[in-house]
């Protein structure tokens, strides 16, 4: 039984790696929800981790999902969608680099201001509304990304 499994292979990485950026950044908007509200330098930290990551996922996504593009030709579904899902995952990417350089700006924002202890509000709310927009773009995409690959026209 176990020597079947030599026989198959993955030919194209980007249905598998699509699902860390995507699963990253939602935990990312959960933790920077929590960092919103809880004002912990903990969580800021696990925040910018998960993005990082996810940044680094969505780079692998990318990249493996031009190469799927040349593969998937010809599929009804992939041609109607493909310059769209295209386009909405370089634009996560680029938003998921906009909410790191974010998060450092309203920590370094947060720890300039010494008159208050912690970080203020106004900051940690501009570093959630930089997750939440980057993972909107991602969740987007992903959706975007199952159509073309589960949709049907209904």
């Amino acid at each position: 039984m176990f020597d079947q499994l030599a026989d198959y292979s993955i030919p194209v990485l980007h249905p598998v790696v699509v699902h860390l950026p995507v699963a990253l950044s939602v935990v990312a908007l959960l933790t920077v929800g929590i960092w919103l509200f809880r004002n912990a330098d903990a969580w800021w930290r696990v925040t910018f981790l998960l993005q990082s990551l996810s940044l680094i996922g969505t780079f692998a996504a990318v990249r493996t999902g031009e190469i799927m593009q040349e593969q998937s030709e010809g599929v009804a579904m992939v041609d109607q969608f493909v310059e769209l899902h295209e386009t909405m995952g370089e634009r996560a990417l680029w938003l998921l680099g906009l909410s790191l350089v974010m998060l450092l700006l309203s920590r370094w924002m947060g720890v300039r201001e010494t008159d208050h202890a912690g970080i203020r509000l106004r900051w940690r709310f501009l570093g959630f509304i930089a997750v939440l927009a980057a993972v909107s773009f991602v969740v987007l995409t992903a959706h975007i990304g199952g159509l073309m690959t589960w949709g049907v026209p209904a």
